[in-house]
């Protein structure tokens, strides 16, 4: 491997008399881009050696200097576009960096509001009440937003760290965008279809998307926001605590208005951290946990009297067992979502498997519902809309 912010490999490597291909791997710190380029080196004299070794510690960074700053460019320009089933046209709006938003409709990206932005910011009705907070639908400037306030001091900690949570995945697009907060006050992107409760209505309302696609696009979007929860690059990993029933996980996500999955109530998600080269399991809450949902590691096994300060700990790999009850709910019960059902039996049972070590992954989930998807299409046993 040669490094292009260490010359003196280049001078070694061209030195050898063979002819070898090796990778040029250019590297920024700052956005963990890696890009990389060949280079054919052949048998050289010495002044060969020299004349190339010049040429290229004088030519590849200025050559990469101009690429980075295209490349920098070109993404700070692109837009991020859907096709809104609700008014039937395409929605766009800019991609922004940490600590900025933007919302459909707008042209350029903005800070996230603060204290004295709030001033600007209209309750107008409220939408639902859980134990941490309560929401409303409310208006800042031209746009409608969720206006979200704690409920009690007593869950002033669960609501911050739903502001750190929502901090610290910024960006990703199947998790509801931060907009601004205050003390016990967070502002969000509102989503007028609501809860994924109501997925199945609104299947029904717009037939034009109701395809055995679309339901399999929910199942994709649902592991893909898990492997984004599972797989931080800080030794930590999210679990999704507050989804003990089929239902309960249904409230934790809305659905944009291209109908797709956007990950919404995080105050519960827990974080299991890598301590030693190991991780430390979390428990979901203090009570006893029952039912065919939940995985077995989160019941009490024992023929006593539940107690938690017995109760083992966990780690991600519940939400792992989670994933068939879920992912089957939103395929249905067609012959097409059966036909479907048939082809993950596979990867479904290895979710169900007792020993949460021998789960897979959420991205190895993620990659096996992409490959499948694939494959259908490939073979046009089901068309995705246009």
């Amino acid at each position: 491997m040669i490094y292009l912010d260490r010359p003196w490999h280049i001078v070694h490597h061209v030195q050898k008399v063979k002819i070898r291909w090796y990778e040029i791997e250019t590297r920024d710190h700052t956005t963990r881009f890696k890009k990389k380029i060949k280079l054919e080196i052949s048998t050289l004299s010495t002044f060969q050696t020299i004349y190339l070794t010049l040429g290229v510690i004088v030519h590849i960074p200025i050559l990469y200097l101009v690429w980075y700053s295209s490349h920098k460019n070109k993404h700070s320009l692109e837009p991020i576009c859907i096709q809104s089933i609700i008014q039937g046209k395409e929605l766009c709006r800019p991609l922004c960096q940490y600590g900025q938003f933007s919302l459909y409709g707008m042209h350029q990206c903005r800070p996230w509001l603060t204290c004295d932005d709030l001033q600007q910011v209209e309750k107008i009705t409220r939408i639902g009440r859980g134990l941490v907070k309560e929401v409303y639908v409310a208006r800042w400037k031209d746009f409608v937003v969720a206006y979200s306030q704690l409920t009690s001091p007593h869950y002033q900690a669960d609501f911050q760290q739903g502001i750190q949570v929502l901090k610290h995945f910024h960006g990703h697009q199947r998790i509801v965008q931060l907009i601004g907060f205050c003390d016990n006050i967070m502002i969000t992107e509102f989503h007028s279809l609501g809860e994924a409760t109501k997925f199945n209505k609104h299947l029904e309302t717009f037939p034009e998307v109701n395809s055995i696609f679309r339901r399999f696009q929910f199942c994709i979007d649902y592991v893909e926001i898990l492997s984004k929860l599972h797989s931080t690059s800080d030794d930590k990993a999210y679990v999704m605590c507050d989804t003990n029933s089929l239902d309960k996980v249904f409230t934790q996500y809305l659905l944009s208005e291209d109908m797709r999955l956007v990950l919404n109530d995080v105050d519960s998600v827990a974080m299991t951290t890598k301590v030693s080269g190991k991780w430390r399991g979390i428990k979901c809450g203090n009570r006893e946990l029952d039912g065919e949902f939940v995985a077995p590691e989160q019941r009490w096994s024992r023929i006593t009297d539940f107690n938690d300060s017995e109760m083992q700990t966990y780690d991600e790999k519940t939400d792992i067992w989670k994933v068939p009850s879920v992912c089957n709910y939103f395929l249905g019960n067609s012959l097409q979502a059966t036909n479907l059902q048939m082809r993950l039996l596979d990867i479904h049972m290895a979710c169900k498997h007792v020993n949460l070590s021998r789960r897979p992954t959420a991205l190895h989930i993620l990659w096996t519902y992409r490959n499948l998807l694939k494959q259908l299409q490939d073979q046009d046993l089901f068309v995705k809309e246009v």
